[in-house]
């Protein structure tokens, strides 16, 4: 349905959504579980958001994007005492606005905290399930310490 050359077509599930939405608020139904709706939007990557800066992801990002813009220029403003405009050329405004993109693309919502923290959680559990196991093989088989004293 949203396949073009055997690819995800982003731009046809961007403009289903859309059409969506308008109808819904055309023509708005009662809320019920019964059938719920089943599409996300967060399962859309930023960059196909980015191509229709009208639609209200877009708008999200492209806002959050504005306000941090503006509170690091002031921050930068304090920190060098250059103003706005001298700023294009400070490392420190290159470095803020380098850190402030990436956080606005990876950090849309606060529920990416949750699943960043759990993407690090699952990166590290390999590595506490093999230290697990070498505190279990030391603890069953008696493992004697410097002196030769049982631990």
């Amino acid at each position: 349905m949203f396949s073009k050359d055997g690819k995800l077509d982003w731009d046809g599930i961007i403009l289903a959504e859309a059409k969506r939405r308008k109808f819904l608020e055309l023509h708005p139904e009662s809320a019920t579980n019964d059938h719920p709706v089943v599409f996300r939007s967060s399962i859309i990557p930023w960059w196909a958001w980015m191509m229709r800066s009208y639609l209200p992801e877009a708008e999200l990002i492209n806002g959050r994007a504005a306000m941090v813009g503006f509170f690091m220029a002031y921050v930068v403003d304090a920190l060098t005492g250059l103003g706005v405009v001298g700023q294009t050329g400070n490392f420190i405004c290159k470095a803020g606005f380098f850190v402030a993109v990436i956080a606005i693309i990876f950090i849309r919502r606060t529920q990416d905290f949750e699943n960043l923290k759990k993407l690090a959680d699952e990166a590290t559990f390999y590595d506490k399930q093999w230290q697990a196991s070498w505190i279990d093989q030391n603890a069953t088989s008696g493992s004697l310490d410097q002196t030769g004293k049982k631990i």
